[in-house]
């Protein structure tokens, strides 16, 4: 089987449970929603985890984590998803699983690709915040 793959084994740091092909058959409850947290470095991460409390005893929920990749500040960012307790899944397994809900705390990265609805949220004083445009005195 030089170059295929066997049912079940998926791609290359993918992980198997969860989610993926063959998780319903390790799956201990059933009909749960999705939720992904989409990380982008430190800061939105811990933006994040301070919503996660809300999903976290919520048995109807499975909650997954991700990072996209795209900051060039990513430092630090593993070690801390580690230490969540959630699934981390790799990017690309993250945009091929489909999702009921992604939550991200930035706009950064290919968060289109998302199978899923996604929410936004600011993960700071003036994230989202419109800067001033200079009065020319029309209005």
């Amino acid at each position: 089987m030089d170059g295929e793959q066997r049912v079940g084994e998926g791609r290359a740091g993918w992980i198997r449970v969860p989610v993926g092909a063959e998780a319903a058959r390790w799956a201990t409850r059933g009909r749960c929603r999705t939720v992904l947290f989409v990380v982008h470095n430190v800061a939105s991460a811990t933006r994040l985890l301070d919503v996660l409390p809300l999903f976290r005893d919520d048995l109807r929920v499975q909650t997954l984590v991700t990072c996209t990749g795209s900051s060039a500040f990513r430092g630090g960012v593993a070690k801390l998803l580690a230490g969540t307790g959630l699934a981390v899944l790799p990017w690309d397994q993250a945009v091929a699983t489909p999702v009921d809900l992604a939550i991200s705390a930035s706009f950064g990265g290919q968060l289109g690709s998302i199978a899923g609805k996604l929410t936004v949220l600011s993960h700071g004083v003036g994230y989202t915040k419109r800067l001033a445009t200079p009065d020319t005195g029309h209005r």
